[in-house]
This record gives structure tokens, C-alpha cells and sequence, in this order.
């Protein structure tokens, strides 16, 4: 098996897989997908919401946001994040805080557009997860065309706080620890 990049732009990494089946080919994708732990949102706590959306959409809206994973984070850790703005002023991603300066938004959508004296206040925690247990942790957009028998062209993007690569990267550790757990039930029979 073989895996080369064709092409990287400033969003998308494309690769070619070779010497490789239909399995191989979905069982990568799903492990960039699903496989890879994300930061986002878990729990929310609106205290002040004046604004024309309801708590559960904004609550859906911040749980969309992934953060940057800080270095030593793990499946134990999480990450604190409040807002507190008042209208008129638009809120994005950009306006929430953490309890750890490693760790900001990924991207900066909007959150709500408050009018003059709204105000939104929040404070939520942020927990490590993947694509299995929520779609909000999943790893980014990855697809793949079948080019010809055993080659496989992939477009990968990530969404995660990751580079594509080192999305590429963590995808291919899950693989690895699968395949050496198998192994070693296998041997234990």
C-alpha cells in the first residue's frame, strides 16, 4: 500500500491511496471522520440570553465550534469557555473565552447579532470527543473517488483544529492501535 499527496492548498490536501481495496479505503475515511478526538462544546450554561434566538440555538450554535486541542489535554480535561457581551454588536466565536490560552475557536462563525440593550452571558465546558459520539467532534470533510482498480483519489478537509496532515496523522495512529488490539486478541485465543 502506498500514499502519496497529489495536491495541497490552503484548505485541502488531496492524496492518492494505492494497492488498496474498497475496505482499506472507507476504513480510512471513517477514521478521519469519526476516529479522531475534537474539542467542542459539551455542556452550556446561558445565564442572560436578550436575544431574538432561544437558549437551545444558541446552545447548539456554540456547541458546533471546535476549539484547539492545547498540548497534554485529554479525555479527562476540560476546557472552560464563557462569553459575556452586550448589543449592539455582533457575537462569534471570537468573543468566547477559555481557561487555557492554547485553546481558541477554529473557525469564527457567528453566534447571534445582538440589538441595543440585549446581552448575552454564558459559561460551558468543552470536552474531547469524536465523530461516534457526536457530530460536532467530527474530524473534518473527507471523501474519496475510486480512480482504478486499487487506487483511490482522497479530498480531505479538515474542521477540527488539526491541519489536514495531522489529521491524516491521527487517523492512521487509530488504524495502527485497532490493528495491534486485534492482533493481540487474536494471539490470546
Amino acid at each position: 500500500m502506498k500514499i502519496e499527496e497529489v495536491q495541497e492548498s490552503e484548505d485541502v490536501l488531496k492524496l492518492r491511496l494505492e494497492d488498496a481495496n474498497d475496505a482499506v479505503a472507507n476504513a480510512l475515511r471513517r477514521s478521519m471522520v469519526a476516529r479522531v478526538p475534537t474539542l467542542a462544546a459539551d455542556e452550556l450554561y446561558i445565564s442572560s440570553n436578550d436575544s431574538g434566538l432561544f437558549d437551545e440555538m444558541i446552545a447548539n450554535r456554540v456547541g458546533q465550534i471546535p476549539f484547539t486541542i492545547p498540548s497534554g489535554f485529554d479525555e479527562e480535561d476540560e476546557l472552560h469557555i464563557a462569553v459575556k457581551q452586550e448589543g449592539p454588536r455582533t457575537v462569534t466565536a471570537e468573543d468566547i473565552t477559555t481557561d487555557n490560552e492554547e485553546a481558541e475557536a477554529v473557525a469564527d462563525p457567528i453566534i447571534v447579532e445582538l440589538m441595543e440593550g440585549e446581552e448575552l452571558e454564558f459559561e460551558g465546558v468543552a470536552e474531547l470527543g469524536t465523530g461516534r459520539d457526536h457530530a460536532k467532534h467530527q474530524g473534518g470533510t473527507v471523501g474519496y473517488e475510486k480512480e482504478d482498480e486499487g487506487t483511490y483519489l482522497f479530498r480531505i478537509e479538515s474542521t477540527s483544529g488539526y491541519s489536514n496532515r495531522e489529521l491524516l496523522d491521527q487517523a492512521l495512529d487509530s488504524i495502527r492501535e485497532d490493528l495491534e488490539e486485534f492482533d493481540e486478541a487474536v494471539q490470546d485465543l
